[in-house]
């Protein structure tokens, strides 16, 4: 009898428990605000996200770091954005910021690290073509998304069907390039300097095919060893002799600055001068000062500065992006390498929410199909991993950019 009594009670107890335990359930969900699954299995809304961490490699020391905090301030802003507007489903998106410090053997390194982290849905970097092209393949391999905000390299798309070019390839820059030269300078012989790396090398190829077929001369080709070249007049003294109409410059904003510089005090008259959309940041103004004047720049992305946003015809959307980032940002105003940098986060986290972060290659398709909208630019599609956005040109006038 006593033996009855005590499972009577035990039982009593484990079903006051089990109801109990229903109850707390029950409760959890209604204070977590989730909706009722709809999909063929129950856990269907928590495997559409499986992942929540965007992975980030940038520089943020060495010679290329101001690119990189450019990078960092659009990125975190971006993310918060996203953030407060939902997230994924509720949960927030969390931001992983690598240094692989404008090194291709670092880049290569931290994809490798971070192909290996089981929560990562996609990659942003880096800066420059040959430290994206560089850690590329490891992220090809391992089935990643990588969205490179700034790497034009004509080859960059083609390495893989996870790569998802911000910037146009320098195909669409360098021939607008060469049409405007030829077209508003009455196609006047034309001398190239470039930065010797594999883009500029290219791209000063394509810039010569294109002038050259539109009937003009290309009459030399110079190149310099980027951020640490000093002395650069050996290398103008011989484009004087060659007596060009027209000087492009192709190189970092502060080479093509102090390039300026020299050139002014050689004495280069009579020849117009033009570079690439690298000029289109103040940091680039503060070196050359007026030595600038003149200037024609080509580039795919905007001057966000204020002498042209008060001319500009820009979105609202491109507006109210620069002023929130000159507020959170006033030591590093807003350029087009932040500006691509956040559009590459939206686009990112945009596809994921509408198609999950399960499938790496059902998110590329959603990023290549459903453009969001930009604030690098005016408009941007994609032809396969190809990305096509216009091309803005601009001069400089009292130091300061102005449309051209």
């Amino acid at each position: 009898m006593m033996k009855r009594r005590i499972a009577m009670v035990l039982l009593a107890a484990l079903a006051a428990g089990m109801l109990s335990g229903c109850s707390n359930n029950a409760g959890k969900t209604a204070d977590t605000g989730s909706t009722p699954n709809t999909g063929s299995t129950p856990d269907a809304g928590t495997d559409k996200y499986p992942k929540h961490t965007l992975a980030v490699s940038i520089p943020l020391t060495g010679n290329l770091m101001q690119y990189g905090i450019s990078y960092q301030n659009a990125l975190t802003m971006a993310v918060d954005d996203f953030n407060a507007s939902g997230g994924l489903d509720g949960t927030d998106v969390i931001l992983e910021i690598n240094d692989d410090k404008g090194d291709q053997k670092e880049a290569i390194n931290l994809a490798n690290k971070i192909i290996d982290e089981k929560d990562v849905f996609a990659v942003i970097g880096s800066f420059g073509s040959a430290v994206s092209m560089a850690a590329a393949p490891v992220y090809q391999k391992a089935s990643m998304p990588l969205i490179s905000p700034n790497t034009s390299h004509p080859d960059f798309p083609g390495m893989g069907d996870m790569m998802i070019p911000i910037s146009p390839v320098a195909d669409l820059e360098r021939v607008a390039t060469a049409n405007m030269l030829y077209q508003n300078f009455e196609g006047k012989d034309l001398a190239i300097m470039h930065q010797n790396t594999d883009l500029g090398v290219t791209g000063a190829d394509i810039l010569k095919k294109t002038y050259e077929e539109l009937g003009g001369k290309v009459v030399m080709i110079e190149n310099f060893v980027p951020q640490q070249t000093k002395d650069f007049t050996p290398i103008i003294s011989k484009i004087k002799a060659a007596n060009p109409g027209i000087l492009y410059i192709d190189g970092e904003y502060n080479d093509i600055a102090n390039i300026l510089i020299q050139i002014s005090n050689i004495g280069l008259d009579g020849v117009q001068l033009a570079g690439p959309g690298n000029a289109f940041k103040q940091e680039f103004l503060d070196i050359a000062g007026d030595k600038a004047n003149g200037i024609v720049l080509a580039g795919t992305t905007p001057v966000y500065l204020d002498s042209i946003m008060a001319v500009a015809d820009y979105s609202d959307y491109l507006k109210d992006f620069t002023k929130r980032y000159n507020e959170l940002y006033p030591d590093t105003p807003c350029d087009g390498f932040a500006a691509a940098a956040y559009d590459s986060a939206m686009l990112a986290m945009t596809a994921a929410r509408n198609v999950g972060t399960g499938d790496p290659k059902a998110l590329v398709a959603e990023m290549l199909t459903s453009p969001i909208e930009i604030t690098c630019g005016k408009t941007m599609h994609f032809e396969g991993n190809n990305v096509i956005k216009d091309v803005f040109t601009y001069t400089v006038k009292d130091g300061e950019f102005a449309p051209y």
